[in-house]
């Protein structure tokens, strides 16, 4: 492994980006997947880090690519309605969907810590389209990075339960305040998620560092006026035979929410 990138700097929280990008190596390689990544697939294959023992689980990995379609639906949606607008990955990591739904006019930032950027670098070029922006989520001023005359998307995969109630409710009155017009797509679990929740070690970890659930993202609209709901997504609910005994689970509504992508849309405050 002497001619492979190490790892070492990618530690705590940031080190959770290889369990999605294992997800979708696994899903790629897997004939008839649910997404196709090429990217990951290059990536870990490029990275000095043994997944031979403990691997990621068969419901982690239908998680992750489940996700990732909805993720990457989402942001197609949104650019086949504003094909000049900007969209913002929030907590990028090692996440190629600035490529995968490239069409040509968009504008496109990762954003991320310094460490995570830095590795980012390693595999993915910034061109005048596609830009870094190495700063936590928390620091604010990565807002007036962003490029507003045009309609924005920010997207949050596996990043806000990381995250505690407070800053993510701070998070969402900012980007209200500074881009009333936009919508907002992110990832959450429901809070009956915990860091016993799941018997795979890397899983359980993982679940141990979140901070913040909700059972349903209508219930943001109680944080501000410009919040407005539009809809969620719960995983479970595609692909049914991938889930195998859990499809049964479906039929709990607090099982079946437990997973879930939420759309939100930001509006001025009208006095």
């Amino acid at each position: 492994m002497a001619d492979k990138l190490s790892l070492e700097k990618i530690k705590g929280v940031p080190q959770t980006l290889l369990i999605p990008l294992r997800g979708r190596y696994l899903e790629t390689k897997r004939k008839g997947g649910i997404i196709s990544d090429p990217k990951a697939v290059e990536i870990i294959d490029a990275i000095e880090h043994d997944f031979a023992e403990n691997d990621l689980p068969w419901d982690s990995q239908i998680m992750i690519s489940t996700r990732t379609e909805i993720f990457d639906q989402a942001a197609n949606k949104f650019l086949e309605k504003n094909p000049n607008g900007v969209i913002v990955n929030l907590g990028s990591g090692l996440d190629a969907r600035g490529h995968r739904v490239d069409n040509g006019s968009m504008l496109w930032y990762d954003l991320d810590l310094d460490e995570c950027i830095e590795l980012r670098k390693k595999f993915f070029k910034e061109t005048d389209r596609i830009r870094f922006i190495s700063k936590s989520v928390l620091d604010f001023s990565w807002m007036d990075m962003i490029e507003k005359n045009r309609p924005v998307l920010f997207i949050a995969e596996g990043l806000l339960h990381y995250l505690e109630e407070s800053d993510v409710k701070d998070l969402m009155v900012e980007l209200q305040s500074n881009f009333p017009n936009s919508e907002f797509v992110f990832e959450i679990y429901s809070p009956m998620i915990t860091g016993s929740w799941h018997r795979h070690p890397h899983i359980r970890n993982a679940f141990s560092m979140f901070k913040w659930g909700l059972n349903t993202g209508k219930t943001l609209e109680k944080w501000s006026k410009g919040i407005r709901f539009l809809t969620e997504w719960h995983y479970l609910d595609r692909h049914p035979k991938r889930w195998r005994w859990m499809r049964f689970a479906r039929a709990i509504p607090s099982f079946r929410k437990v997973m879930k992508a939420v759309h939100l849309q930001f509006t001025p405050i009208l006095n």
